[in-house]
């Protein structure tokens, strides 16, 4: 994972020193840490229970966000927000 926002500067400044002007970054050029991104976040016994029962109405309705949040009685906003703040 990556240190910081210093490393990543570093990171930024030697793929623009020995950039070609053939256009835009590939993220298949960044180094591993970069493209991985933010460890996750260690969840909560209850957010683990939270995120089962959310994957589990999605695999139920197919994926479908707006069928899965109804089953479960939330918002499909709501599951979106939950969705996201378990990738953190």
């Amino acid at each position: 994972m990556m240190a910081n926002v210093t490393e990543l500067a570093h990171v930024v400044r030697a793929l623009a020193e020995h950039r070609r002007l053939s256009g835009p970054v590939r993220r298949a050029e960044l180094p591993d840490p970069v493209r991985e991104g933010p460890a996750a976040r260690p969840l909560s016994p209850m957010e683990h229970a939270e995120r089962a029962a959310i994957l589990e109405a999605l695999r139920r309705h197919g994926g479908n966000k707006a069928r899965a949040a109804a089953a479960l009685g939330i918002g499909r906003a709501t599951l979106y927000r939950k969705l996201r703040g378990y990738r953190r």
